[in-house]
């Protein structure tokens, strides 16, 4: 058999059209002509994940993974650590506790978009300690908590519609009549992107999850959240190993879907977390200083972030001015003909 490029499958760049008419297709329910045709995501085993080195506790990286080639990107999207530290929740209480910040970034290219990602950190016991009495860590709170709007859009949509009487007496409004009453429906809505954090806790009331899930504002469908700095901060009962299991899930527009239905990937391997091992602090700055290996419960909040993107305010430059010009030896002419433009433009 031979083999696909997947880069080839979403790079087509005809498919804009028929987006919309993939993920509008609701509109179709009532065409009798019409059907839906599943698709999972399935490949060859051994897909790209990111994995534990010979004996290697708390790796850095913790996943990143991709769609098209390496040369031709759909879409990047990585996770990495910026501070683990295991200290205590306060300075009253002493109870053991660990500080953990993630960077997370999620790059399209080339016309495609992420449209929403799920984020899902689960501790659990290492496997040499399933025997101890030590139940794992419990995630106390996660930042960002709750639901964050961002980059808010407000959109009016008029519907005009004919009133005409019907035969029992009654109004019957329709879109065909040829006489009667014209009237217009107007409706405000608003939109933005969204991030949305919780710890959820299990059926037996463990805290061992956090949880993130990200959208896009589904009026301008410009994808999610570029950059993301999100932090968990755990309470623990002993010093024992633990391990950390990422989970990243994301759903890109369609033709960046299409390069994923030959590709698929293993699982990230567990990241394993050590209480007695140094603090490890990649921060800069001020945020650096917000942690207190003391009282890692203070200034949370004040850590995370997140950047749809970024712009460039000295990008625009002046090629060449007047006096350049003229000092270049240019006809008094061309001066005069760039110096008017520029009054033009002001």
């Amino acid at each position: 058999m031979e083999a696909i490029d997947d880069s080839e499958l979403w790079m087509s760049g005809e498919e804009d059209e028929y987006e919309d008419e993939y993920e509008q297709q609701d509109e179709m329910k009532g065409d009798p002509t019409s059907f839906t045709l599943e698709m999972s995501v399935e490949g060859q085993p051994g897909g790209f994940h990111v994995r534990n080195g010979l004996g290697q506790e708390q790796r850095p990286s913790v996943s990143g993974f991709g769609s098209g080639s390496k040369k031709k990107p759909a879409f990047r999207v990585s996770c990495t650590a910026r501070a683990i530290v295991h200290g205590t929740l306060d300075d009253k209480s002493k109870t053991k506790a660990t500080l953990l910040v993630y960077d997370f970034s999620f790059f399209s290219y080339r016309k495609t978009r992420i449209k929403d990602a799920t984020i899902c950190f689960e501790f659990e016991k290492a496997t040499e300690n399933r025997g101890s009495q030590f139940k794992g860590p419990k995630v106390v709170k996660v930042a960002p908590y709750g639901k964050h709007v961002m980059m808010q859009t407000t959109e009016t949509v008029t519907r005009k519609m004919m009133l005409e009487a019907g035969v029992s007496g009654g109004v019957v409004a329709t879109a065909n009549a040829k006489g009667g009453t014209e009237i217009s429906v107007e409706k405000t809505t608003t939109h933005a992107a969204e991030i949305t954090g919780d710890n959820p806790c299990d059926d037996w009331g463990n805290y061992f999850v956090s949880n993130w899930h990200l959208n896009e504002n589904e009026s301008q469908r410009n994808g999610i959240v570029s950059r993301l700095r999100t932090c968990i901060l755990l309470t623990r009962d002993s010093d024992e190993v633990f391990n950390c299991i990422p989970t990243i899930n994301v759903t890109p527009n369609f033709r960046a879907w299409l390069g994923s239905l030959v590709s698929s990937r293993q699982p990230d391997d567990p990241v394993i977390l050590d209480p007695e091992l140094e603090p490890y602090i990649t921060l800069e700055g001020d945020d650096a200083k917000k942690i207190d290996e003391n009282n890692l419960g203070a200034g949370l909040d004040g850590l995370w972030d997140c950047t749809f993107h970024s712009t460039f305010g000295e990008a625009e430059k002046v090629s060449r001015t007047v006096t350049q010009l003229a000092s270049s030896g240019t006809a008094v002419e061309t001066v005069q003909t760039v110096s008017e433009a520029k009054v033009s433009a002001s």
